[in-house]
């Protein structure tokens, strides 16, 4: 019985090999953009067949029968899967995230590029970046207002809360550009065959959770599921459900353009940034709109041309470019659905 069935497996498993090789007997079937097999083929065509074949192994090793069976698991993650903390997405979505100063700061331990991009900015090195980052502050000053020990310059950042004051904040954390990661950047801090292994997963990721199509994705926020695929693949529903209010969407539209305009000139490249979207669902003057207010964030992979060449600059201002003109797009096609129903 136990040979039997593991013969069974093994026969579905090359049966699954073959059609992510594209071999003969690998069944053609129409497939809308959402479905599992629409999904396959994108993921083949764009990240390779070795990284397909990875796919399939590291769906077998988690005990899955099949490829769309680990899919359908990282849609449908069941009860075990938890809402992130919303403190976690204003600091894209890292653990160890603690709240310092009432609230109003937020302690993150990160990278040497997050670190010193952030120093960075307190020395006035990137001025048009000011209005649409978080406000950050040293270890010590941080100290100073809460008398709170643990943390340091050397190993976390301190950033302003984007929800303090708000009294029931709503968020959405969305990642910007097609990519979420590139070689020659993590070239920078690893070996060869770690870049090459990592770059691998993360472009399989970006193909599955809807960055290769969209420009951009959304990570979580609030509301949502733990599962950073189904929100990645339902990236225009979540961005059209964040709101029933058309003007909230209006107030998000020229801080979204602010956005992109100052990417564009600090010189910088930005890999796997986000945008961080808040509203108040209970303001205290009754307007959801006026509260409505974004930042850039996630710099742990933030470089310019002088430490990487300016080729590759170049290649990632374009695609972050590219996802901030997608996303200020999609926002204002939320808009005008959200003004369309609510005149119904």
């Amino acid at each position: 019985m136990h040979h039997r069935k593991d013969r069974t497996r093994t026969e579905d498993l090359e049966r699954e090999r073959r059609a992510a090789r594209g071999g003969a007997t690998a069944t053609r079937q129409p497939a809308d953009a959402g479905s599992l097999p629409a999904f396959t083929a994108s993921l083949q065509n764009t990240a390779g067949n070795a990284a397909m074949s990875q796919v399939v192994d590291t769906a077998r090793q988690g005990g899955a029968s099949t490829v769309p069976g680990a899919i359908q698991r990282a849609v449908h993650p069941g009860a075990s899967a938890t809402v992130q903390r919303a403190e976690e997405k204003a600091t894209g979505g890292h653990g160890g995230i603690k709240k310092r100063a009432d609230g109003r700061i937020l302690e993150k331990p990160t990278n040497d590029v997050e670190r010193n991009f952030y120093s960075d900015m307190r020395a006035g090195k990137h001025p048009e970046l000011n209005d649409v980052v978080p406000g950050s502050h040293t270890a010590g000053a941080v100290k100073e207002m809460d008398s709170e020990t643990g943390g340091s310059d050397d190993t976390h950042i301190y950033i302003d809360n984007l929800t303090q004051g708000m009294n029931k904040p709503k968020l959405l954390d969305i990642k910007v550009g097609e990519s979420t990661s590139s070689k020659q950047e993590l070239l920078l801090t690893m070996k060869k065959a770690d870049a090459a292994k990592k770059k691998a997963k993360l472009k399989v990721a970006d193909v599955m959770t809807g960055s290769k199509l969209n420009d951009y994705r959304v990570v979580g926020g609030t509301d949502l599921g733990g599962s950073r695929l189904k929100n990645g693949m339902l990236s225009k529903r979540n961005i059209g459900k964040f709101s029933d209010d058309a003007s909230v969407y209006d107030e998000l539209l020229p801080q979204l353009d602010q956005v992109r305009q100052a990417a564009k000139s600090s010189g910088l490249a930005f890999i796997a940034a986000s945008v961080l979207i808040a509203v108040d669902q209970e303001p205290a003057d009754g307007s959801q709109a006026a509260t409505a207010k974004l930042n850039l964030i996630d710099f742990a992979h933030t470089f310019d041309t002088n430490t990487m060449s300016k080729e590759q600059t170049e290649k990632y201002q374009k695609r972050f470019d590219t996802g901030m003109a997608s996303l200020i797009k999609d926002v204002g096609a939320a808009a005008e659905k959200a003004r369309k129903e609510g005149a119904e």
